[in-house]
């Protein structure tokens, strides 16, 4: 019995080592004495190899037997790259033994691949593998090939080129092209199955022009191998020419101190529609207000410049003295018939004109005597002395005598109307009588009668509207107080001429009647009004009540009689309510029908600073007799109150 155990135990243990298998391609199934698998890579005559080549022809071999080394037959087995799949390719995955034999072709992916792999094949729960080295071949390329040459100018056509390895025709191989003139698209293709890279070839340069004569393609491929090939592109012919752009469209008369040139641009075209350089291109004068020039200001003779790389033209275009539309034509001279004309090119006149400069206040009565912060707005509009638009950033200055205000604004057009605008806000200084000057100014033109409409002016010949230095009428004089500090733009005229005030203060005895430069100027006056009303001027009876309503600031007095010094309306915005008291025991109640205004409007100065500048108010009664009141509250936009109490007579 021992021995018998014994036996059994020998034949367990073989029967298990069996099963396991083992190196060398042959696999078993665990615990199984009947089949084995396994793999070679071999050659095209069957011999045994340790590696594979592009264009080699390997195989791979799986053998099926049974456990006595006997072939199994119409088996299928399954086969897989399992390591490095990038690097080889098969033929097939499934193969049927014949024989107790199955094969797969094997190669490497591309001509170029190298390095190992590891392939797999599967049966009847049995799995082997083989290992090899992979070696890279080096590709050849042959001539190139043009689906058209010679070439028109502009034109395209296919290129290609045989890619082979090891004499036969080599798939998956990348090759990369170039040429000495025009583009190729795409630049790096990969060969297909019959060994062909192939690409498309434009004679367009990038920049949108045509190649012509010879030009050379160039295919490269991996290790340096290299082939080239020559076609030849037409010359190309101009055959249109486009206007492109003039840039800035709106220009400004010499000496305005706005942009006076503008570069325009025409485009010379081939019959594909592609850029065409190297040809001349002659431009003209067309439509002239006056002054225009060519490459230099005030040449009208034609220029001939001719077309860059992308075929573009470029020339200045320089205003002259008079404003009105520009028009240029170009042409070929080899072909008058082809030409384009320029479009939307116009001088304007420019520069601020006095008698075209204008400043408007949003709240001339705000309440800042006692208040900081009260704000309005001052908006200037500017035009040049043709009433058009001044150009885009213009910029207009301002300065005050109280308060504080913006100091400058830059034009902008809205609706094609230049202006721009600025806030003031009350604060320290003020004056007692709370009225500020604010001067706004910029430079410009004086108004003048152009006798010989050359739209310049020409000292003896035009009539000039002279004006001395602007200042800052503070005082409200009428004339420039040096000892009071007002402001002034000095612009050292010695010539005799009256001065003037506000709204266009000009300094005594300071014109320069030999230029129409100057500094366009404006003055408005504002009010910092008060916040307590006071009545004067009433008048009392049973149908009305009729009144002045003023701040009272600066009001002056003995006992019980005001007089008024600088009398200013209520702020803007203040309100006027009354409320009818009936004191007649019988009769027809006492009421209020209207009151009118029942707001303080916007109030402006004049150029009397002692005018009374209060606000008017009829409150219209009914019913009302003697010993009725009305009361009258008086409410500014700050909520500051004042009441006052009539007795109808």
């Amino acid at each position: 019995m021992k021995n018998i155990l014994k036996t059994v135990v020998v034949l367990g243990l073989f029967s298990f080592l069996m099963g396991c298998g083992g190196g060398g391609g042959d696999a078993r199934a665990p615990g199984a004495l009947t089949n084995s698998l396994s793999l070679a890579v071999v050659d095209s005559s069957g011999n045994v190899v340790n590696g594979i080549t592009y264009g080699g022809r390997q195989q791979i071999r799986a053998t099926y037997t049974d456990s006595s080394g006997a072939p199994i037959s119409n088996k299928l087995i399954s086969f897989s790259v399992s390591a490095n799949a990038g690097s080889a390719t098969l033929g097939d995955t499934t193969a049927t033994t014949t024989n107790g034999q199955a094969f797969v072709a094997v190669s490497p992916v591309t001509a170029t691949s190298s390095g190992a792999a590891t392939v797999s094949a599967t049966v009847g729960g049995l799995t082997a593998t083989v290992d090899f080295s992979i070696s890279g071949t080096t590709a050849s390329l042959g001539a190139l090939g043009f689906g058209s040459n010679p070439l028109a100018a502009s034109g395209n056509t296919s290129v290609r080129v045989l890619v082979t390895a090891s004499g036969s025709p080599a798939s998956g191989v990348n090759v990369s092209f170039t040429a000495s003139c025009g583009t190729v698209s795409p630049a790096t293709t990969t060969s297909g199955g019959d060994g062909y890279a192939s690409t498309n070839y434009s004679a367009v340069r990038l920049d949108g022009t045509s190649c012509s004569g010879a030009t050379t393609i160039t295919a490269t491929g991996p290790n340096s191998s290299v082939s080239t090939g020559s076609l030849t592109v037409s010359t190309p012919v101009a055959s249109a020419i486009n206007f492109v752009s003039a840039a800035p469209s709106q220009i400004y008369v010499t000496g305005s101190g706005a942009t006076a040139q503008s570069v325009l641009k025409f485009k010379v075209l081939d019959a594909s529609g592609a850029a065409s350089s190297g040809i001349p291109v002659q431009v003209s004068l067309r439509q002239n207000p006056g002054g225009v020039g060519l490459n230099s200001v005030g040449s009208t003779a034609d220029i001939t410049p001719v077309s860059d790389s992308s075929g573009l033209v470029t020339f200045t275009v320089f205003a002259g003295s008079i404003p009105g539309p520009v028009q240029v034509k170009a042409f070929l001279p080899a072909t008058p018939s082809v030409y384009a004309y320029s479009s939307s090119l116009t001088v304007q006149y420019g520069p601020p004109s006095q008698n075209h400069f204008s400043i408007s206040v949003s709240t001339f009565n705000v309440e800042g005597l006692s208040w900081d912060g009260t704000t309005t707005s001052l908006t200037a509009r500017v035009a040049d002395r043709q009433g058009n638009a001044v150009p885009v950033d213009t910029v207009v200055n301002f300065t005050s005598s109280s308060g504080q205000i913006g100091g400058s604004c830059a034009v902008t057009l809205k609706d094609g109307i230049a202006s721009c605008t600025t806030t003031f806000s009350s604060q320290n200084p003020r004056v007692p009588n709370g009225r500020v000057a604010v001067l706004a100014y910029t430079e410009g033109l004086k108004q003048y009668v152009d006798v010989n409409g050359n739209n310049v002016f020409d000292a003896g010949v035009d009539t000039l509207m002279d004006l001395g230095d602007a200042y800052r009428d503070d005082d409200e004089s009428g004339t420039f107080d040096a000892n009071q500090g007002e402001f002034v733009v000095a612009r050292g005229g010695t010539g005799t001429c009256a001065g003037t005030g506000w709204p266009v203060p000009s300094r005594t005895n300071t014109c320069d009647n030999a230029t129409a430069a100057t500094t366009v100027r404006q003055q408005a006056m504002l009010i910092m009004s008060g916040s307590t009303a006071h009545f004067s001027n009433e008048v009392v009876t049973s149908s009305a009540i009729a009144f002045r309503l003023n701040d009272n600031n600066g009001l002056s007095g003995n006992g019980t009689t005001l007089v008024p010094v600088y009398v200013n309306p209520m702020p803007y915005g203040t309100t006027v309510v009354p409320t009818a008291i009936d004191n007649t025991p019988t009769g027809v109640t006492c009421s209020i029908l209207s009151t009118q205004p029942s707001v303080v409007p916007n109030i402006g100065p004049t150029s009397n600073k002692t005018d009374q500048l209060g606000s008017s108010h009829i409150i219209l009664l009914s019913g009302c007799g003697p010993g009725d009141r009305v009361l009258v509250t008086v409410t500014t936009p700050k909520g500051n109150a004042t009441f006052w109490t009539y007795t109808i007579p």
